[in-house]
């Protein structure tokens, strides 16, 4: 440890390397840490020139990170989420309220965190509850919390992971659109109609492919389709009757209660242990999210197929 000032790289540019990496962007990545475009451009040729390698190939309007780039990154994230761990717990010394962050995926946190919380409030007067929501993979968020919700198991090693409810992807489509399909519609059926495709966003979600192929439908061609990074923007477009999207039983039961979207009946996909809560593996245990997570359990509803 001897020399650390001067062996290590300058460390007020890490913060701006990890931002230019996650947003694969200088002009974004400088937005973000309220600073020019030009520094932020500085900054990471001063780490570069530090470490005696190239951290991103510059393109015309983003840029990608190099293998040591990435090597760097894996660092630098966990490095930075261990400081905020440990920042946010010390803020939070001699406060005499108890204390609850959350973070979860947005559809999660409509369709099983929301409901719960009232009457978890109820139960713990005095706590201090604190909800992030996203669609940004748990791995990537920066905020520190005691508890995270996600579809998917990832980033184990920075995580602890358990199962806690199942769930299901069915076809829907808009009552009018479904109005004009045959009264039992096939999965041949589906393969000849609009599909509306969420891009692979690397959680392993299941697709139009995977889901025709458990009905023995194989397509020698890719299937084609309009094509969204945001599932509820895909769901939009099937509520306006533009084709038929994969709906997830949980976050899509409010649109079919409200009639704005129809089930195709006779298909459906089961996925057992598809939601999962995270604990960070530095973080000192919350005992009052232990508690959230019993009251969850009880509140969580079967998947009817």
């Amino acid at each position: 440890m001897s020399n650390l000032s001067r062996r290590l790289p300058p460390l007020g540019t890490l913060v701006v390397f990890e931002a230019a990496l996650r947003l694969s962007s200088f002009s974004r990545a400088a937005d973000e840490v309220a600073l020019s475009q030009a520094s932020v451009s500085r900054q990471i040729r001063q780490l570069e020139d530090n470490l005696g390698v190239r951290l991103f190939i510059r393109q015309r309007h983003d840029v990608s990170a190099t293998a040591e780039g990435e090597l760097l990154g894996s660092a630098v994230r966990l490095t930075l989420r261990e400081l905020l761990a440990t920042a946010e717990r010390l803020r939070s010394i001699g406060i005499d309220k108890k204390s609850l962050t959350i973070f979860s995926d947005i559809s999660i946190a409509n369709t099983l965190i929301t409901p719960v919380i009232s009457v978890f409030q109820q139960q713990y007067q005095d706590l201090q509850l604190r909800i992030l929501s996203s669609y940004e993979p748990i791995q990537y968020v920066t905020e520190d919390f005691d508890i995270g919700f996600q579809v998917g198991r990832n980033a184990a090693d920075q995580f602890d992971i358990d199962p806690i409810a199942d769930d299901a992807v069915f076809p829907v489509c808009s009552p009018d659109f479904a109005s004009r399909l045959p009264s039992s519609p096939t999965a041949m059926d589906l393969a000849n109609l609009p599909l509306l495709h969420l891009e692979d966003l690397g959680y392993g979600w299941p697709d139009w492919r995977k889901f025709l192929a458990l009905y023995r439908l194989k397509e020698p061609k890719p299937i084609e389709g309009l094509v969204f990074n945001s599932y509820q923007v895909c769901l939009d477009v099937a509520e306006r009757g533009e084709g038929i999207a994969l709906g997830w039983a949980r976050s899509v039961k409010t649109k079919i209660d409200e009639g704005k979207l129809v089930r195709i009946p006779g298909m459906t996909m089961l996925l057992p242990e598809s939601i999962f809560v995270y604990r960070r593996k530095l973080n000192s245990p919350n005992p009052i999210a232990d508690q959230f997570i019993a009251t969850l359990r009880t509140y969580i509803e079967p998947i009817n197929e």
